[in-house]
């Protein structure tokens, strides 16, 4: 009998993006890396007023509602072990990928990492958590699935893993049944004056969310071919799933509250503008799918909007709503 007990596939959840060396080590100093933040503050209504709303955080949500589990014991994160006993991992489990380890100062180089490194490392993460959870077993192994959520740059760690042939295999990103982002910026971080980040701002790999250089870690067209005008305003979307997903399959949850996102002591929501999370704006935060037919519109994945901003107290992550939507059937 499968040990797999479908639709509770194990969860792994990747994080967003931290800018600066110190965000790197209060990242890996977390457990679970912001997604076991909670909130106790809801914002119901036009003047702003704040009213009081106890969401304990998504981790302990998806525990106490649907029996997740996390894979720490005695201090160990057990998804890493690779002595650990295959078939011993509970399917129902829930795995922060640490990638951020490998930037760190502490646990890793203290060099920042290319984003095809870290989506290299999500696909072996999948691949050993089948082995974990499954171990020789035939019938799981062919039910095996897994979900991936992720929040802002995680998403993108996610997409650059499904979407670039170079990286994995078919097969491993078969295993994906869905995806879940949290206000991801999915066609890049535009600013009001300078418009989308340019490319030559590589310090702490800030060009992430340059549209050229996401081209070339998503696999697109374009993005490597050196025929191809490479200016940076060459590349206009990169918020197309390119035929490598079903974008039925893939939900993007996007923000509609700037005023609360207080990074930069607001700054980062003046430059942005209005339309957006306070980071990322609004038109950016959702995937497609091209249609075959240059005379049919793309196909838009599924999509929802809360008025959250991108991250803190009032942040997308922690809040109901986005627990609602997480967990809601699709």
């Amino acid at each position: 009998m499968s040990k797999i007990n479908a639709p509770h596939y194990p969860i792994i959840y990747v994080r967003g993006y931290a800018g600066t060396d110190n965000e790197v080590e209060d990242t890996v100093s977390d457990p679970y890396m912001g997604f076991n933040l909670g909130s106790t503050k809801l914002r119901t209504v036009w003047t702003g007023a704040t009213e009081r709303y106890y969401f304990e955080s998504p981790l302990v949500r998806l525990m106490k509602d649907f029996g997740y589990r996390d894979v720490y014991s005695s201090g160990l994160d057990s998804a890493a072990i690779d002595t650990m006993a295959p078939g011993t991992m509970p399917a129902n489990s829930i795995v922060i990928y640490r990638y951020y380890d490998l930037v760190s100062s502490s646990f890793g180089s203290g060099k920042q990492v290319r984003m095809e490194d870290f989506g290299t490392g999500l696909g072996a993460l999948i691949e050993k958590l089948r082995d974990r959870i499954c171990g020789n077993d035939a019938p799981s192994r062919n039910d095996f699935k897994v979900y991936l959520v992720g929040h802002s740059m995680g998403g993108l760690v996610i997409r650059c893993f499904l979407q670039n042939d170079k990286i994995s295999t078919p097969a491993t990103k078969g295993l994906v049944d869905k995806v879940f982002t949290y206000a991801t910026p999915h066609n890049g971080i535009d600013l009001d004056i300078i418009g989308n980040v340019p490319g030559f701002f590589t310090h702490n790999s800030a060009d992430n969310f340059n549209r050229k250089r996401m081209a070339q870690y998503l696999g697109l067209h374009g993005g490597d071919d050196p025929d191809m005008d490479q200016s940076d305003d060459a590349f206009k979307e990169v918020n197309t799933l390119n035929g490598k997903f079903d974008q039925n399959r893939f939900f993007c949850l996007i923000g509609t509250n700037p005023k609360d996102y207080l990074v930069a002591s607001g700054w980062s929501a003046r430059v942005v503008g209005p339309f957006s999370d306070g980071l990322v704006r609004m038109d950016n935060a959702f995937v497609d799918n091209p249609s075959g037919d240059p005379a049919r519109p793309k196909v838009l994945a599924p999509r929802a909007y809360v008025y959250r901003s991108h991250s803190g107290y009032f942040g997308i992550v922690n809040s109901e709503e986005g627990f609602q939507n997480l967990t809601m059937p699709k």
